[in-house]
């Protein structure tokens, strides 16, 4: 009989095993790279350029600059502004650690040159930016070194925009924005801010621009634009303010039109008017009604039953025709109206203001109420008096009014022949709820305004987006109450109103007309119900 030593079998097979085990996790754990560390947050380290910055009688056509690491350029296009403006542009290469620049256009004599790289200049692998870089040179005997700043924003609501282009020219010439690129520019950043550098002491003729089609020319009106009445020196220290603004189109075009059933088209306009609609055919009565809504820039034609296929229609504004359009009919000729009732319903929400006019709106414009066959009652037991009236805009609005009640339900029925539109049409029965909250549902706010100049002034309420949530016409210095508001965050506006016509005005560049000044208070102001808030605002006119 044979006996194992087990003692001597775990030496000579396991004890190797266990070796080339451990020899194999070994080796996979040294090809695993090391985790973690910190961040890259640095930006690229300009180690050189050449020719030197602030290089004077420059005549090279290439610049090179060499950085510490790799590095990229990122959306150069909108980031790099040079100084004057060289066309064509300069053509601009990363190879690895070096940003080769090699210029395309002769270059002016005499004239300090400036190349500001923006954001553009990056890292590789984290994208670190090296902020506002600028190359400084010139072709004359020294470097300009006055420099001029100030801030952008919108007219109409004091809000700074980034990305506007901010021009000067050494001439004063009205035409030059339209015509010709400017002589110096620069762009201004997130807060608004810009600062053109490096400039002599002019004068010049500064105009900023938001560039859509970026030929750094004026040729639109639907590009803002802001501009000075005066000239500009290199090295003023004031902050020069520019205020934003879209001119009016200038020629009045209708935009869209569009039958919109065998009644009625709609014509939009481009910007509003007192434009009048007449058939081209002077004897023709095929047109009924025009009704034209608030801001008179889209107009409903309401056309007569004999209305023919096809109506040539001639649309004159101050006595001059500025479009024929063709309205095509969408039922067979010589139809007539298909039955049907008048259709009304409520623009009301479900808990009004006490005291606060009923808005109502019919399918068909009207031409006759009658109130005999309009019936309210509070709680569905006492009928109460009422007033109507007509939407002074439009013929399709009416107002009820029944007094100043809080915690009522009123019940509203409009009887059959209440409502008579202008095709003689009436109404069947129609009947609405509308409930009014309590009064201490609401807040309110008085202003004690003081600062005013003499003149004619719009002082809103407005929400996050600038719309107007109650309005007072004004013209000095006094005391405000805004009541029955909802509880709501608001800010108060105040327009210089200085054409009267109530609401803010744009400006015009060759009329060399500034846009009405718009003034905000300093804090949002929260409404709460059942309390009442009271403000001092001093205006610091400008």
């Amino acid at each position: 009989m044979t006996f194992v030593d087990l003692k001597f079998m775990q030496k000579v097979f396991f004890q190797p095993l266990m070796l080339l085990a451990m020899f194999m996790l070994g080796g996979c754990a040294s090809v695993v790279a090391p985790t973690g560390g910190p961040k890259d947050t640095k930006a690229p380290e300009l180690q050189n350029v050449s020719p030197a910055a602030l290089t004077t009688h420059f005549s090279e056509k290439t610049i090179v600059f060499s950085f510490n690491e790799f590095i990229q350029l990122k959306d150069k296009e909108k980031q790099v502004v040079i100084s004057p403006i060289m066309k064509p542009a300069p053509e601009m290469t990363v190879k690895g650690k070096k940003l080769i620049v090699t210029l395309k256009s002769p270059l002016k004599d005499s004239s300090t040159y400036t190349i500001n790289f923006g954001n553009a200049i990056c890292d590789l692998h984290e994208g670190n930016a090296l902020a506002d870089y600028t190359y400084v040179f010139s072709t004359g005997s020294f470097v300009d070194t006055l420099s001029v700043k100030g801030n952008v924003s919108y007219a109409e609501n004091n809000k700074p925009e980034k990305g506007v282009l901010v021009m000067l020219y050494t001439s004063p010439d009205d035409s030059l924005p339209y015509l010709s690129v400017p002589s110096f520019i620069t762009r201004t950043d997130d807060k608004g801010d810009f600062k053109i550098s490096n400039i002599g002491h002019g004068p010049f003729k500064i105009f900023a621009l938001k560039d859509a089609d970026n030929n750094y020319k004026y040729n639109s009106a639907d590009e803002p634009v802001a501009f000075l009445s005066s000239l500009i020196t290199g090295g003023d220290s004031s902050v020069i303010h520019l205020r934003l603004f879209k001119e009016e189109e200038p020629k009045l075009y209708v935009k869209e039109y569009k039958v919109l059933n065998a009644l009625s088209a709609r014509i939009i306009l481009n910007k509003p008017s007192e434009t009048i609609i007449q058939p081209l055919d002077t004897t023709s009565n095929s047109i009924l009604y025009t009704n034209y809504n608030l801001s008179r820039d889209t107009i409903i034609l309401w056309f007569n039953d004999t209305l023919r296929d096809t109506l040539k229609t001639i649309v004159v504004n101050q006595g001059i025709a500025i479009d024929t359009i063709s309205l095509y009919k969408s039922t067979p000729a010589n139809s007539k109206r298909t039955a049907e009732k008048l259709m009304v319903s409520t623009l009301q929400p479900t808990y009004s203001i006490p005291g606060e006019l009923w808005k109502f709106q019919t399918s068909v414009p009207l031409s006759s109420i009658n109130i005999d066959k309009i019936k309210i009652t509070i709680d569905s037991i006492r009928p109460v008096a009422f007033i109507d009236s007509l939407s002074p805009v439009s013929k399709q609005t009416f107002y009820l009014n029944a007094g100043p009640k809080e915690k009522r339900k009123y019940d509203i029925a409009f009887l059959p022949g209440a409502l008579t539109d202008i095709y003689q049409t009436t109404n069947d029965t129609v009947k609405f709820v509308i409930s009014t909250a309590a009064f201490t549902d609401y807040g309110s706010l008085k202003i004690k305004l003081s600062g005013l100049n003499t003149g004619r002034y719009v002082l809103q309420l407005v929400d996050e987006k600038d719309n107007a949530m109650a309005e007072k016409m004004i013209s000095a210095d006094g005391i405000y109450l805004f009541e029955n508001l909802s509880p709501v965050k608001c800010r108060v506006k105040l327009i210089e109103d200085l054409d009267g016509n109530g609401k803010f005005t744009t400006g015009n560049y060759l009329k060399n007309i500034q846009p009405e000044r718009c003034y905000y208070y300093g804090e949002t102001i929260t409404v709460r119900a059942n309390w009442d808030i009271e403000t001092d605002w001093k205006v610091k006119m400008e």
